[in-house]
């Protein structure tokens, strides 16, 4: 299964993804950019400063990823305390990192009856030389996030890899449902969280700190890559 943590990071400008994804997600949804006035029958609802105030929320998270993170982030309490715990989380992770990638690619992915199709040849068995490559992206994007280096480019890159497995921007035939990416983001937190209890039991306040942080980071990371599942309500 191609997940957003085993995907190339794409080496665009700062502006350019932001652009293209703007431009895209504008010509499916057109109606995103209108301003919402009353039509025909009054609407008082539609007069309400508050009713406009959310809507133009709604409209720049819709666009605009640096607001969409911001706001996301104020709703989950995710704050610079959250980016320090990741970090210090580093120390248990980072040297372990091999151990986590192999049990969830090598004992996880590529045993599931589903999720194991992505890693498949035409012949139906494992591409293992490819399983090998994901996982090595997958190591790349585990170290970017365990740096906290989260830029626009950074979320913008989390959004493509969801957009291009929808068919709406993507090929059909790399089109992953929506309960398989739960499905195994759920299974990452909760083999995360198991590895943190161990390694940490002896430290209860800063395992607290630290899986707080990565529940999160872990939401905001779905909900970024979802957008374009969901563009019209989203």
């Amino acid at each position: 299964m191609t997940s957003v943590m085993a995907t190339e990071y794409p080496k665009t400008g700062k502006t350019g993804m932001t652009s293209a994804m703007a431009t895209a997600y504008m010509k499916t949804f057109p109606m995103e950019a209108e301003p919402k006035v009353p039509g025909g029958k009054r609407n008082a609802v539609l007069e309400v400063p508050e009713f406009q105030r959310a809507w133009n929320l709604y409209r720049e998270t819709s666009l605009d990823i640096t607001k969409r993170v911001e706001y996301m982030s104020q709703c989950l309490n995710f704050t610079e305390d959250d980016k320090k715990a990741i970090k210090e989380s580093k120390e248990v992770i980072a040297p372990a990192l091999d151990k986590i990638l192999d049990h969830i690619y090598w004992e996880k992915l590529v045993t599931d009856p589903w999720l194991s199709r992505w890693f498949r040849d035409e012949e139906g068995n494992i591409a293992e030389e490819y399983v090998t490559i994901r996982r090595a992206r997958q190591r790349r994007f585990m170290l970017k996030i365990l740096e906290c280096k989260w830029d626009e480019d950074f979320w913008n890159f989390v959004r493509w890899v969801g957009a291009v497995h929808v068919p709406v921007f993507g090929n059909e035939d790399i089109y992953v449902p929506v309960r398989l990416n739960l499905a195994l983001w759920g299974y990452i937190h909760q083999y995360l969280f198991n590895y943190l209890h161990e390694q940490l039991k002896d430290e209860p306040e800063k395992m607290r700190r630290i899986v707080a942080a990565w529940t999160k980071l872990f939401w905001l990371i779905i909900d970024v890559y979802h957008i374009d599942y969901f563009a019209p309500w989203v």
